[in-house]
């Protein structure tokens, strides 16, 4: 019997702002297109987020059927 197609309603993932440090987490509810920074990477300032943002504006952009469980995200700053 065929399965019917599921939705996927919410997901956490971890983030590295640099190779070593202290991970962070990031939470997905794509029911309603919100997320939430958890708790921020070592190297993530507090003001900015930058690093946070830039993975939750990746993770956003993708269609839900390509969610990804593992993904690098190239970050460049431009000054």
């Amino acid at each position: 019997m065929p399965q019917k197609e599921q939705k996927i309603a919410a997901a956490v993932y971890l983030y590295q702002a640099d190779n070593d440090g202290e991970w962070g987490e990031i939470r997905f509810d794509f029911a309603t297109g919100t997320a939430e920074i958890v708790w921020l990477a070592e190297w993530d300032t507090i003001k900015s987020n930058i690093f946070a943002r830039t993975a939750i504006r990746y993770i956003q952009s993708l269609p839900e059927v390509r969610l990804l469980k593992k993904a690098i995200v190239m970050f460049d700053q431009a000054l």
